[in-house]
């Protein structure tokens, strides 16, 4: 495969990975009582349940689900991870089992899970760009409370790493000899997108990369970020690998599409 293709495909794992962007401006005012009907805060397990294949590519889909400490559910989830390291005869892993870690590590969550999706198997070439996105990815954190889903959320939107901001990005070599040639972003924005019922970003930029004689390295491609949050959950979704300009609005439809299924 081509040096800056292979790169290309092995981004779309890892932005899906461990990306993450800032967060924002207030959120926007809650209505008032006494125009919006009563009705029960989202529980995290409707979030999860809500998480279905539907949404995303399947080409390789990956579930991540995250226990809380000390639950029925993390025991047996680290007895039966001892018992599979133990098959193999791994001793010291057997001895030492920890829980999954799911999403963005820093966020202060209290449990989280994710689903994404790939629109090419482990291993297979991918060009990018692909309409809808070469990967897909949503994420639901539960928070310990409202305010804290709010700003969580807030913060994300700031951006305070300069991920949606247009750049550029010299060639990187690797060790086993391959390259990320010269890359740049443009078309960078944040803004707040209409997700009802909930608080809601988009973080997007165009990335295109360049060999050192100016030639294009690869086809331009979009990526996009959209952070919301409603009660005490927050939600991520990722699309990597979308047509130029288009990764918000993939981004917001499949956003919708999960959140009409858990309403």
């Amino acid at each position: 495969m081509h040096p800056a293709r292979r790169a290309a495909a092995a981004l779309a794992i890892v932005v899906l990975a461990g990306c993450s962007a800032g967060g924002g401006s207030d959120p926007a005012a809650s209505p008032s009582a006494s125009s919006t009907p009563t009705r029960a805060p989202l529980t995290f397990e409707e979030a999860t349940a809500a998480l279905t294949e539907t949404l995303l590519p399947t080409a390789n889909v990956q579930r991540c689900d995250e226990y809380e400490p000390g639950s029925p559910e993390a025991q047996a989830y680290l007895d039966r991870l001892a018992a599979e390291v133990a098959a193999t005869q791994d001793e010291e892993a057997a001895a030492s089992p920890t829980l999954p870690q799911c999403g963005k590590p820093t966020l202060g969550d209290l449990r989280a899970a994710s689903l994404a999706g790939h629109a090419f198997a482990v291993g297979d070439p991918v060009t990018l760009p692909f309409a809808g996105g070469a990967s897909r990815a949503i994420e639901v954190y539960e928070m310990r409370d409202e305010d804290a889903a709010q700003t969580a959320v807030a913060t994300e939107a700031a951006d305070l790493d300069g991920w949606a901001a247009d750049k550029e990005t010299p060639r990187v070599d690797n060790a086993d000899g391959t390259y990320m040639p010269r890359t740049v972003v443009s078309e960078a924005a944040v803004g707040e997108v209409d997700l009802p019922g909930w608080t809601a970003w988009a973080l997007s930029r165009d990335e295109a990369s360049f060999q050192d004689d100016g030639s294009a390295a690869a086809d331009p491609y979009a990526t996009a970020l959209l952070w919301a949050a409603r009660d005490s959950l927050v939600i991520r979704v990722q699309v990597v690998g979308d047509t130029p300009g288009q990764a918000v609005a993939t981004a917001l439809d499949t956003a919708t599409r999960y959140v009409t299924a858990l309403d």
